[in-house]
C-alpha cells in the first residue's frame, strides 16, 4: 500500500505539493478567528444532578443573571458609599452599550454587594447575549468602557478606586488572551531550538528544515480540522493548544524518522554505485531517489501510519466520557496525530523525491552510512543494551520497584474544579474572585444552590419552602440559606458552606444536602461548585474502565497486527501503564505537595479531575509509539536469525540515539507549552516532560530490552491462526529472508517490511 503511494508521489511531487499547501492555506486563513468559535466550559457533566440544577436556576433568575461584576475598592479609611463614588459609577454604567448589556445592580441599590467593612461595592452586569462566544466579544467592549482611561487606582476619576473583575465573562476572556499568547509564544520559542536541534542531529540545514516544513502543515491542518469541530460540536478552548502541542511534536517525530531512512537509503544507493565502477561520491540518480522514497515509505512510513494509528485509538478513549472538555480535546487530537501522519506521508516524500541528494545541502557534517559489521556493542546505547542483557532480572526487579515507588504519591490525589485559579497569581481577574469570595460570600458564585421544582407544575408552598430551608440550615457545614428567586414552579435557594467549595468537608455536606428527605410534592436538586465536582468525580470514575478497555484494547490489536505476537502487546500495554503512574506520581509531588514547586513556579494545590484522564490518554499513546520505533527493529533481527539477545542490543543500538533525538524535539514543544501561565497547561506540559523522559529512557533503554531478554523467543510467539491473521493484513508483502533453525517455525511473522530499520 505504502510502496504504491509512494510510486504515485514520485510520479507527481508537484501535484502533491500543491494539493497540500493549497488546503493548508485554506485552513490557516480559516482559522484566524478560530478562539471566538471555542467554548470555555465542558467540565460539567451533561444531565447529571448539578446540570439539571443549574439549569432550573438559570431559568428561574435569569433576571438576576450576573455574567460578570465590577468589583469597586477603596483604601483604608474610606467607604464606597461616598456620593462621589457612587455618583462616578453611575455614571460610567450609563455610558455602556445598551446592544450589549441587559442591565447593572449596583451595591447602592442590593446591599448583599456591598462588603461589611464598606471598602467594597460590586456591581453585577448582565449582558444582553444568551450565547457565550457573543458574551464574550460584547464583554470587551462593555469592559474597555469600564476601565477608559483612567490610571491605575483613580478609576472613573475618582482618586484611591480601584476597578478589577470577576465573573464568568471577565475569566473566559482572560483565558482567551492567555490562550493565545501561550500558542504564539511557543512557536516562537520551540520553532528556533528545534532547528538547531535538527541542525545537530543531522548535521545538515537542508535535512533539519524538513521535519519543520511538515510540523508547520501539521499544525495548520490540525487547527482548521479544528476550525470544523467548533461548528459541529462544543469545543473547548483548552483544545487549540494541545491540538498545536500534539500536531507539531508528532509531526517533527514523524519527520525524523521518514527523513533519517530516506538518507540512510540514498547514501547506501549512491556508496554501492560509487565502488561498484570505481568512482567517487556522485548526486543520486533520479531512479536511486525514488528507490530511497520507496524503502522510507515501506519502512519509516509504515511505522508513521501504525503510530498514527495508535494514537489516535488512545486518544479515542477519551470519547467515552460525557465531559464536552475531554471529547473535543479527543476529537481534536485525533485530529492532530491524522494530520501529522498524513503531513508525513504526503508533503514530506514530495519534498525528498525534489531534492534528492540535495538534501545533505549546507552540511557541516559528512554522512557515511553505517556499516552491519560494526559490533552491537560499539555505541552508546549499544553498551547500555549489552549491560543490560548481563543482568535483566536485576534491571527488571529495580526499575519497576522504583517506578511503583515514584508513583504512589497519586493515590493521595486530590481533585477541584476549573474555576479563576487556572490564572497566575498576579492576574487581576483571578486576585478580584479571591477578594469577593473573602470579602463578599453570599456574592460568590461557588457556594451550594438547592433547586426546588412542584411536582404538579405549581411553585412550593411558601410553609414548605421555609421549613426545608430551615432543614437546610441544620446540616452540618452550612452557614447561611437566603432564597435567591423563584419563578414557575421553581424556588431556588443559596447556601453558603464552610470552608473551601472544592476540598472535603463541603463535599460532605452536599452529600448529606442531597439526602434530605424531599418535602411532599416537591423535587429537589443540589447544585453549585462543589456538587459539579462530585458529579464530575463520579462520571469520570464510572467511565474510567471503558476508556482503559477502548485504550488497552486499540493498541493490543494494533501492535498485534504489527507484530504478530500475543505476548509483545501485552508487555507494551503493561509497561506504558507502569511508566504513566511514575508520571502521575510525580505529577502529585510537585503540583500538589509542593516539592519543586518555587523552581518550577507552580502553585500547589488540588488538580482538576479531567487531567489525569487527558494524561492517560495522550501520554499512553505517546509512550507506545516509542515502544513501536523500538520493538520495529528489534523483530528484524530476531526474523534474521539473530539471538534474542542480540537482537535487542542491535535494536537498541541503531533505534536509541533516534528515539532520543525524537524525545527532545517533542520535549522541547512540550516544554514551550509547560512555560503557559496558565496552570492547566502548566500541569499537562511538565507531567508530559516527565513522562517523555521517563519512557525514552528508563522503560525504552533498559526495561523493554531487559523484559524481551528474560521472554527470548517467547515474546514473539503467537498461536498458528492468530499469526496467519496478522500476516495477512500486512501493510506490505513480507520481502525479508527467512530464518532456519530449531524452533524458527513456530515464532509468528512480523507484519510489515523486514529489512533494515525502521529509522
Amino acid at each position: 500500500m505504502l510502496a504504491r503511494w509512494a510510486a504515485v508521489v514520485v510520479r507527481r511531487p508537484w501535484w502533491v505539493l500543491g494539493v497540500a499547501f493549497l488546503l493548508a492555506a485554506v485552513a490557516g486563513t480559516a482559522t484566524s478567528g478560530l478562539t471566538g468559535r471555542l467554548e470555555q466550559g465542558g467540565y460539567e457533566v451533561p444531565g447529571s444532578e448539578s446540570v439539571r440544577a443549574a439549569d432550573l436556576a438559570g431559568e428561574a433568575l435569569k433576571d438576576r443573571r450576573s455574567d460578570a461584576l465590577a468589583v469597586y475598592t477603596v483604601p483604608r479609611g474610606r467607604s464606597v458609599d461616598e456620593p462621589e463614588i457612587v455618583d462616578a459609577v453611575q455614571a460610567a454604567l450609563r455610558e455602556l452599550p445598551p446592544s450589549d448589556v441587559a442591565a447593572t445592580t449596583g451595591w447602592w441599590e442590593q446591599p448583599t454587594l456591598r462588603s461589611a467593612d464598606g471598602r467594597t461595592g460590586v456591581v453585577s452586569i448582565r449582558l444582553r447575549a444568551d450565547e457565550r462566544s457573543e458574551q464574550l466579544s460584547a464583554w470587551h467592549e462593555v469592559e474597555q468602557r469600564l476601565r477608559g482611561d483612567d490610571a491605575r487606582g483613580a478609576a472613573h476619576g475618582v482618586d484611591g478606586l480601584t476597578l478589577r473583575f470577576s465573573g464568568w465573562a471577565p475569566l473566559g476572556a482572560e483565558v482567551n488572551g492567555q490562550t493565545e499568547a501561550d500558542l504564539v509564544r511557543a512557536e516562537m520559542v520551540s520553532f528556533p531550538v528545534l532547528l538547531v536541534l535538527l541542525v545537530v542531529v543531522f548535521g545538515g540545514l537542508v535535512a533539519a528544515g524538513l521535519p519543520l516544513v511538515v510540523g508547520a502543515v501539521g499544525i495548520v491542518g490540525a487547527l482548521g480540522v479544528l476550525w470544523i469541530l467548533s461548528g459541529i460540536t462544543e469545543v473547548s478552548v483548552f483544545a487549540m493548544n494541545v491540538v498545536t502541542l500534539l500536531g507539531l511534536g508528532l509531526a517533527i517525530d514523524y519527520g525524523l524518522f521518514v527523513v533519517s531512512r530516506f538518507r540512510e537509503e540514498l547514501r547506501r544507493r549512491t556508496a554501492a554505485r560509487a565502488e561498484a565502477n570505481g568512482a567517487g561520491p556522485s548526486r543520486a540518480t533520479r531512479r536511486e531517489v525514488a528507490e530511497a522514497v520507496t524503502i522510507a515509505m515501506r519502512t519509516a512510513g509504515r511505522t508513521v501510519l501504525v503510530s498514527g494509528l495508535t494514537v489516535a485509538a488512545a486518544l479515542s478513549g477519551l470519547l467515552v466520557f460525557p465531559h464536552g472538555f475531554l471529547r473535543s480535546i479527543g476529537m481534536g487530537g485525533i485530529a492532530a496525530v491524522v494530520v501529522a501522519a498524513i503531513a508525513a506521508l504526503t508533503v514530506l516524500p514530495a519534498l525528498l523525491t525534489l531534492l534528492g541528494s540535495r538534501v545533505d545541502a549546507l552540511a557541516f557534517r559528512r554522512q557515511r552510512p553505517e556499516t552491519s559489521e560494526a559490533p552491537a556493542d560499539e555505541r552508546g546505547w549499544g553498551r547500555v543494551g549489552r549491560a543490560v542483557m548481563r543482568r535483566p532480572a536485576i534491571v527488571t526487579v529495580v526499575v519497576v520497584g522504583a517506578l511503583v515507588l515514584v508513583g504512589t504519591p497519586f493515590l493521595r490525589a486530590e481533585f477541584a474544579d476549573f474555576d479563576a485559579s487556572v490564572l497566575p497569581k498576579d492576574n487581576e481577574v483571578r486576585l478580584a474572585t479571591e477578594h469577593v469570595r473573602e470579602q463578599l460570600p453570599a456574592v460568590a458564585t461557588d457556594g451550594a444552590q438547592v433547586v426546588l421544582v412542584g411536582r404538579d407544575g405549581q411553585a412550593p408552598d411558601e410553609a414548605v419552602v421555609q421549613a426545608f430551608a430551615a432543614q437546610v440550615a441544620e446540616v452540618p457545614g452550612v452557614t447561611g440559606v437566603a432564597p435567591a428567586g423563584a419563578s414557575g414552579d421553581v424556588v431556588v435557594l443559596a447556601v453558603q458552606v464552610e470552608d473551601d467549595p472544592q476540598g472535603g468537608p463541603p463535599r460532605e455536606t452536599v452529600t448529606k444536602l442531597r439526602d434530605l428527605p424531599e418535602p411532599r410534592g416537591v423535587d429537589v436538586l443540589v447544585g453549585g461548585s462543589t456538587a459539579a465536582l462530585m458529579d464530575s468525580l463520579d462520571a469520570i470514575g464510572s467511565r474510567l474502565p471503558w476508556m482503559v478497555a477502548v485504550l488497552a484494547g486499540a493498541v493490543l490489536v494494533l501492535l498485534f497486527l504489527a507484530f504478530g505476537s500475543i505476548i509483545v502487546p501485552v508487555k507494551a500495554v503493561l509497561l506504558s501503564a507502569l511508566s504513566l503512574t511514575a508520571s502521575f506520581g510525580a505529577v502529585i509531588w510537585i503540583f500538589q505537595d509542593g516539592h519543586l514547586a518555587g523552581p518550577l513556579g507552580v502553585e500547589p494545590g488540588p488538580i482538576e479531575p479531567s487531567l489525569p484522564v487527558l494524561m492517560l490518554a495522550v501520554l499512553f499513546g505517546l509512550s507506545t509509539d516509542y515502544e513501536l520505533f523500538l520493538l520495529s527493529r528489534i523483530a528484524e533481527g530476531v526474523r534474521a536469525g539473530q539471538t534474542p539477545k542480540d537482537a535487542v542490543v542491535r535494536g537498541l543500538r541503531h533505534t536509541g540515539g533516534l528515539i532520543t533525538a525524537a524525545a527532545l524535539l517533542l520535549a522541547v514543544v512540550v516544554g514551550a507549552f509547560a512555560s503557559s501561565g496558565l496552570q492547566f497547561m502548566k500541569l499537562l506540559g511538565i507531567g508530559m516532560l516527565i513522562a517523555i523522559a521517563v519512557d525514552a529512557t528508563i522503560v525504552r533503554g533498559l526495561l523493554v530490552p531487559a523484559i524481551l531478554a528474560l521472554l527470548g523467543r517467547a515474546a514473539w510467539w503467537a498461536p498458528r491462526p492468530l499469526a496467519r491473521l496478522a500476516a495477512s493484513v500486512s501493510l506490505e508483502p513480507d520481502q525479508s529472508p527467512r530464518p532456519t533453525g530449531a524452533g524458527v517455525s513456530e515464532m509468528p511473522e512480523p507484519v510489515g517490511p523486514h529489512q533494515g530499520s525502521e529509522s
